[in-house]
């Protein structure tokens, strides 16, 4: 809501940054790196499979290159409490022109792309 933190709120924040910095081992500055490459690029990949799904769909150009696509994510990587080697929770959007049959029977994400063969 965009208010101040209040005191009981601030002293909260200070005993759970204490516990994380002493009980929590955080991810280093690389593989910190690699997560947002890694994110990077399966936003990419996402972003190009609503293109494909909207060019399947027989859209024109202009809306295919606008069709869109999103990740986000969520969870202790959002929260900036990830240990070294969690998963990172990511929640694809994508316009209504793709269902669920789309997104889980395409095979658009090969392990080659994933792994890194299909680069540019």
């Amino acid at each position: 809501d965009g208010s101040s933190s209040t005191a009981p709120e601030l002293r909260f924040q200070s005993t759970l940054d204490k516990y994380i910095a002493k009980n929590v081992a955080l991810e280093s500055d690389e593989g910190i790196r690699t997560r947002e490459r890694v994110l990077v690029k399966m936003g990419n990949l996402h972003r190009e499979w609503v293109r494909s799904v909207a060019t399947k769909r027989g859209l024109n150009a202009d809306a295919v290159d606008s069709a869109g696509g999103e990740l986000f994510t969520s969870g202790s990587y959002r929260l900036g409490v990830h240990e070294p080697g969690a998963d990172i929770d990511t929640i694809a959007v994508a316009p209504n022109i793709c269902t669920r049959d789309d997104f889980f029977g395409s095979g658009y994400i090969s392990p080659n792309k994933i792994e890194g063969d299909d680069d540019e």
